[in-house]
């Protein structure tokens, strides 16, 4: 579909969105995939780890409680970081959606992380997002955006059915498992020429980002960044956030920016 195509082929918004992520986010996720791979150690990594998941909005719970959360993933990373190995491409998609939940499982053994009725919390937006920064080019990242973001883009392009309003259902969605159906469904057509254009782009795009840690290698920001989920993901991401509307906008204010932040 030329919707499709011509928004997630355009050459600029490719260079744009990696640059983006080599400017404004590279630090954070080398230093915490060094800490996942365990090439760091200790409180060196449990900062980074923080760090990561403070910047991408992952570790919003109680602060008494984040240490021993971060260092449960941590202790899990070799769970979460050991290869997928599934051959076929609908075997690999449930080899993640259960690796996925296994993230779920680690988090929530935490002591006092689960809801106060005993359920388990909901962890979907921070499993998923470590599990792209140790597999980039193979998981893509769930969040809200994104999942409202792909939701249109797949009714506009034809590729689901609008949802009857009148259908009461009982039956709950995985999220998760269907975001990766729908990632597929609209865009395995283009993965390889998004692949092609980073590939050929990502020289150029490395050598103009203003770097915050120069020592990060080119390959470090490749093997992160040069593929087609990294490119997709952030820009479902701009394409579900708000509009910043000029005549809509207001100063904001403190009980604003807390609720935000909580």
């Amino acid at each position: 579909m030329c919707l499709i195509d011509d928004f997630f082929l355009d050459k600029e918004r490719i260079r744009k969105v990696a640059k983006n992520k080599i400017e404004d986010e590279l630090h954070f996720d080398f230093a915490a995939r060094q800490a996942l791979e365990v090439s760091i150690t200790g409180s060196d990594a449990e900062t980074a780890v923080t760090k990561w998941g403070d910047h991408y909005g992952v570790l919003r719970i109680k602060g008494n409680i984040r240490p021993d959360l971060v260092k449960a993933i941590i202790n899990g990373a070799p769970q979460i970081r050991r290869d997928l190995v599934a051959a076929s491409a609908e075997a690999r998609r449930a080899e993640i959606i259960q690796r996925h939940a296994e993230i779920g499982t680690i988090c929530n053994a935490v002591q006092e992380v689960r809801n106060k009725d005993g359920s388990e919390r909901d962890f979907t937006s921070l499993a998923s997002k470590l599990l792209w920064l140790l597999h980039p080019s193979e998981v893509p990242i769930f969040d809200d955006r994104a999942w409202r973001a792909i939701n249109v883009i797949a009714r506009l392009a034809e590729k689901v059915e609008t949802p009857d309003p009148e259908d009461k259902s009982a039956l709950a969605l995985n999220e998760f498992c269907a975001f990766l159906k729908l990632h597929v469904l609209c865009f395995s057509d283009i993965y390889e020429r998004i692949d092609q254009i980073i590939s050929e782009e990502f020289d150029t795009i490395f050598d103009s980002a203003t770097r915050q840690n120069d020592a990060i290698t080119k390959e470090d920001a490749a093997r992160q960044y040069a593929n087609h989920i990294t490119v997709i993901d952030q820009i479902l991401w701009h394409l579900g956030g708000d509009v910043p509307v000029e005549e809509c906008l207001t100063p904001k204010t403190e009980k604003m920016e807390t609720k935000k932040s909580a």
